[in-house]
């Protein structure tokens, strides 16, 4: 009975901020009731002496919950409907032939601003840097210069890199 107590008192202490966050998450102040009439079912049936940080996860279970619900929802939203009607909403993650070619166009005229830079230790920093992903402390080594420099010659590198990007939009 003692067990039972605890847990009753630990709920109703933090119900009010619970509501809240439930609310937060799901938008609706019904339907975050509702899932804290789910949660106190789920958390009474639990030992709360075993779990570590019973508020934190009272707070997982409005969470999850909440989560869970809004699947349930989506799901049941195209229940019946016909495959194409419930697809076609979905966005196309394909990048189209154009936006490709575009950005080859733009990425090639970097590349030829890049060795069009006069500072040969630019070019190499940048390259090292951006293509190869070396640090800034390992190209400093490579390269016989301070990590302020490196970092200073990538910097202005990749402000003319940026221009020549801008142009091309």
């Amino acid at each position: 009975m003692n067990r039972a107590r605890t847990s009753l008192e630990l709920y109703q202490t933090h119900r009010a901020s619970l509501l809240s966050y439930a609310t937060r998450l799901s938008g609706n102040q019904a339907v975050a009731e509702d899932i804290l009439q789910d949660v106190w079912l789920l958390f009474s049936r639990q030992q709360i002496e075993t779990i570590a940080a019973p508020l934190n996860y009272l707070r997982t279970m409005v969470r999850n919950l909440v989560i869970t619900r809004g699947r349930r929802q989506a799901l049941e939203a195209t229940a019946g409907t016909d495959f194409e009607v419930a697809t076609a909403a979905l966005a196309d993650e394909q990048v189209s032939p154009e936006e490709t070619a575009a950005s080859r166009e733009t990425m090639q005229r970097i590349i030829d601003a890049i060795v069009a830079l006069p500072d040969e230790r630019q070019r190499q920093a940048i390259r090292m840097y951006h293509f190869e992903g070396m640090k800034l402390r390992e190209i400093g080594m490579c390269l016989g210069l301070s990590l302020t420099r490196v970092h200073g010659l990538i910097e202005e590198g990749m402000v003319i890199c940026d221009r020549v990007r801008k142009e091309g939009q």
